[in-house]
């Protein structure tokens, strides 16, 4: 009987938290879907203006403010510093590889 009751609970509370995450998107949705009214001009050839409605304050309200943290502000990019040209082979290679045969490559069988 508490196991039913633990999950009656949970689910009527995870039901409340999609309620109320979802009611601001439902409450713009609706209100731009039916609050607002699509005028047609059928007027065709004609020179006319049009009146225009700013009656709706909807806009002004902020359901979502902005979340400005240090944690999402981007490190300054690195400076990446060019390495000094290669004039030889020989100051490429490490101070064991300075002999004149380290260069060369395996012996091919002819």
């Amino acid at each position: 009987m508490k196991l039913f009751r633990q999950k009656d609970f949970i689910a009527i509370l995870s039901i409340l938290l999609i309620v109320f995450l979802f009611t601001p998107t439902i409450v713009k949705l609706s209100h731009a879907l039916n609050e607002h009214k699509h005028f047609v001009c059928e007027a065709v050839g004609e020179l006319h203006l049009h009146e225009v409605e700013l009656d709706c304050d909807f806009q002004d309200f902020n359901l979502s403010p902005q979340f400005s943290s240090s944690l999402t502000e981007a490190p300054d990019p690195l400076t990446v510093h060019n390495p000094k040209e290669i004039t030889s082979q020989y100051t490429f290679l490490s101070k064991y590889q300075k002999l004149h045969f380290a260069l060369r490559g395996p012996p091919i069988a002819s």
